[in-house]
């Protein structure tokens, strides 16, 4: 039997819904990794596969906002941030949660209206909040780069 093949991206293009160009969402959110397969709840599941990205990046921001102990890595990177940066990370990550936590609720009680609102706001938001995305991880990857004088007298054995 010949079954038609699902094209997450044709399926999209059919949506009765005003939402962002197919290929820029895919490009940011890497939605057609999603494994969708069918048409029946496609925006619930892209706003979910959205969703996991913007969780993945709570969690990079939370290491370094709320550094503990038992995390070397975070606990060596926030120095490497002033107190104005820090203070902008924060506030990016309160956005993040709130998309994350809105998400949470279209989770519990779905509504097709509100998931393509979201998508929508997110990514109205996305060019600011990837640019500073990009420079928390800038400062992150070049916290490795600097000397720093206590590292010395750590004791690792």
């Amino acid at each position: 039997m010949d079954e038609k093949k699902f094209d997450i991206k044709e399926e999209y293009n059919k949506s009765k819904h005003k939402l962002p160009d197919f290929e820029s969402l895919d490009e940011e959110f890497e939605i057609t990794l999603a494994n969708i397969k069918e048409s029946k709840f496609l925006i619930r599941n892209i706003r979910r596969r959205i969703n996991d990205r913007i969780i993945f990046y709570c969690r990079i921001i939370e290491q370094l906002i709320y550094p503990n102990s038992g995390n070397f890595i975070g606990m060596f990177e926030i120095k490497s941030f002033s107190e104005e940066e820090k203070q902008k990370m924060s506030e990016e990550y309160k956005k993040l949660m709130m998309y994350e936590r809105e998400s949470l609720m279209l989770d519990v009680s779905p509504d097709e209206k509100k998931e393509v609102d979201y998508i929508n706001k997110i990514w109205k938001d996305w060019p600011s909040l990837k640019k500073t995305l990009i420079k928390i991880s800038e400062k992150m990857k070049d916290s490795w780069n600097s000397k720093d004088k206590s590292e010395k007298d750590n004791y690792f054995g």
